[in-house]
């Protein structure tokens, strides 16, 4: 009977791996595939600065926007800021380019009235040195899956900042995350555009997907040209998402 047993346990640990690497396999596969031409897939956002052979293979696959930084002169990544430099370059190349200001979004901490009005400035004197044109879309990245009300609460508070600060010099107010807090936010006149983040655990994610209220819908990371990309859905091809260009 141990013998039995150990061999029962054995043959459920190899079906186990056997599954598990067959959905690694897989999700990978899928992963790749991202990097094809695909009329649904017209934005790739990623946090490092592009180069002429990275815009040419986005060109050949079909790509339209290139979405990048706005971050504080502190960056959380280096070069993880959009410039003029970069900026012209992108451009020059046929390509609309969209931003999305983040630094330590990821942590609750940040995200206080303090932070608003800083984060806010910041994107404003940015937005003045790439040209963004008045009217245009700054997204504001809210990296986790926070739901409880005082999360919530401050999450608010700090948009309301960026939204009086931003409105008043003609910007719109974008907001990354997910879909509980893009259903809040635009619910309340916080922000204008939803830009849904990939962690399909995150709280709405699927309820907001179907509802399609965004304008962005961002897959999982995966390579491509040479870097480690996101690739984003649009919500229609005729979408204002935010982006812009020549």
């Amino acid at each position: 009977m141990r013998t039995v047993g150990l061999s029962a346990a054995r043959s459920a640990e190899l079906v186990f791996l056997l599954l598990t690497s067959m959905t690694i396999w897989a999700s990978e596969a899928f992963a790749k595939d991202y990097c094809a031409s695909d009329p649904r897939i017209e934005a790739v956002d990623l946090s490092a600065p592009v180069s002429q052979g990275f815009l040419n293979n986005m060109q050949a696959i079909g790509i339209k926007t290139i979405i990048r930084y706005y971050d504080h002169e502190d960056e959380t990544l280096p070069g993880k800021t959009l410039r003029r430099a970069e900026r012209d370059l992108i451009l020059s190349n046929g390509f609309k380019t969209a931003v999305v200001f983040q630094h330590h979004n990821d942590q609750f901490a940040s995200f206080t009235q303090l932070r608003g009005s800083q984060d806010a400035e910041r994107s404003i004197a940015l937005a003045t040195e790439n040209s963004q044109p008045k009217g245009g879309t700054i997204y504001f990245g809210v990296d986790g899956p926070w739901k409880a009300f005082y999360e919530l609460t401050n999450i608010a508070a700090y948009f309301k900042e960026v939204y009086t600060r931003l409105v008043g010099t003609g910007y719109r107010v974008g907001v990354y995350g997910s879909g509980l807090v893009c259903n809040a936010l635009l619910a309340n006149g916080l922000a204008e555009t939803c830009w849904l983040a990939a962690p399909t655990a995150w709280p709405e994610y699927h309820a907001y997907y179907q509802s399609r209220r965004w304008g962005l819908a961002q897959l999982r990371s995966t390579q491509c040209g040479g870097r480690n990309v996101d690739f984003n859905l649009v919500n229609g091809t005729a979408a204002d998402y935010g982006q812009f260009g020549l």
